[in-house]
């Protein structure tokens, strides 16, 4: 009789640790979803920063990109205008080359 009473004890006692064993797992369960809800809105936030950050980084070497690509151009235009005046100077200078030889023949054959 005696060894069915701590068997029924026992066994009270095993139901017991069980039951606190659930109720332990529910609360932790419970705590582990609050953490990873906080864990992925702070994620989320971090995010959105790093998305802000990457949009107006990308905004600023776009609008270097245009400034850049606008010196580009007015260097270029700039250069191209300075290589038609030398052209143009060549030319001339060549003009006047070609008749200082002429002129020079002249005056050799003329003598």
């Amino acid at each position: 009789m005696e060894q069915e009473v701590n068997q029924h004890t026992i066994l009270q006692a095993i139901l017991e640790l069980s039951t606190q064993m659930q109720v332990m797992k529910t609360d932790l369960q419970q705590q582990i979803e609050e953490v990873e809800a906080r864990l992925e809105k702070k994620i989320d936030a971090v995010e959105r920063r790093l998305e802000e950050k990457i949009d107006a980084v990308e905004t600023r070497l776009e609008e270097k990109t245009n400034l850049l690509q606008s010196r580009l151009d007015s260097v270029e235009q700039n250069l191209s205008q300075k290589i038609d005046s030398m052209d143009t100077k060549m030319e001339i200078l060549s003009l006047e080359l070609l008749e200082t030889k002429a002129d020079v023949r002249m005056l050799k054959r003329a003598k």
